[in-house]
């Protein structure tokens, strides 16, 4: 298997693999190894049909997914060590071309993690003197609304590039949800924007927007947490994660959304 990096553009790695066809039929018979043991075939036990007659009934498109499966998979564990490659989202499958008998080439992009500048991120926020404190307005303020304005000066001031197919997925997640919400109101999209006054392109746009801005200020929190050294020990996790009931599987998320947390009360304390 050979890849190459074909080149790398707003932080996102396009590279070429090819597979001789020595390859391709290998990952076959592997797949084929795996999947005849789910085959029933007449006159015999599920699974225990001889291997030369189970292959023939194989599901065709069953056996060129799991092939494909095979390969991609070990496509990406190769690429990431060969490269280094620390992966903001999932790779992406571009293109596949096996039409001839040669072997296989493949295309597909990798969303890296981007490099993160704070430009010194604390001159941006400025203490407010004694006297303005005291002003009706700014005890008025909530820490909604100071939540607000330090997201505003982070993406103002602290420029990151994201890979689209990053932004692409969020964004399909939340049209999901939002499709779902429709029918949960037995409406069909289509008829869900019109009740509310906007095209698919309107909604798309705003969502792939709020996607672009919460991927970035994730990205820059855990950031400032990491040069603030703003860390959530397993205690704590632990603690929150029974209190509210949380699978271990989720610790690593759980402990994400506490270090964003406790960055944003460190970034009031600045304002």
């Amino acid at each position: 298997m050979e890849i190459k990096i074909k080149e790398t553009k707003n932080n996102t790695a396009f590279l070429n693999v090819v597979l001789t066809e020595t390859e391709v039929l290998a990952e076959k018979e592997h797949a084929v190894d795996e999947l005849i043991s789910t085959v029933t075939v007449k006159g015999f036990r599920q699974g225990k049909a001889p291997k030369s007659i189970a292959a023939n009934h194989i599901d065709p498109d069953k056996l060129s997914n799991h092939i494909l499966s095979h390969v991609l998979n070990n496509v990406v564990v190769q690429a990431i060590k060969e490269n280094n490659f620390k992966l903001l989202g999932k790779p992406v499958l571009e293109n596949i071309d096996s039409k001839d008998n040669n072997g296989w080439t493949i295309k597909l992009s990798f969303p890296l993690y981007p490099e993160i500048n704070l430009n010194n991120y604390k001159k941006f926020f400025t203490k407010k003197d004694t006297a303005n404190k005291k002003t009706k307005e700014a005890k008025s303020e909530t820490n909604e609304a100071k939540i607000d304005k330090i997201y505003d000066i982070l993406l103002k001031n602290i420029n990151i590039d994201i890979p689209q197919s990053v932004v692409e997925e969020e964004l399909n997640y939340s049209m999901e949800r939002l499709e779902n919400q429709a029918k949960s109101l037995n409406l069909s999209l289509e008829n869900y924007l019109k009740a509310v006054k906007k095209t698919n392109d309107e909604v798309k746009e705003e969502y792939s927007k709020k996607a672009a801005e919460s991927i970035k200020l994730d990205l820059i929190l855990l950031e400032i947490a990491k040069t603030e050294k703003i860390e959530t020990s397993n205690e704590e996790i632990q603690a929150i994660a029974k209190a509210g009931a949380v699978p271990e599987n989720q610790y690593g998320q759980l402990k994400s959304v506490i270090d964003r947390r406790k960055t944003i009360e460190y970034l009031l304390k600045l304002c």
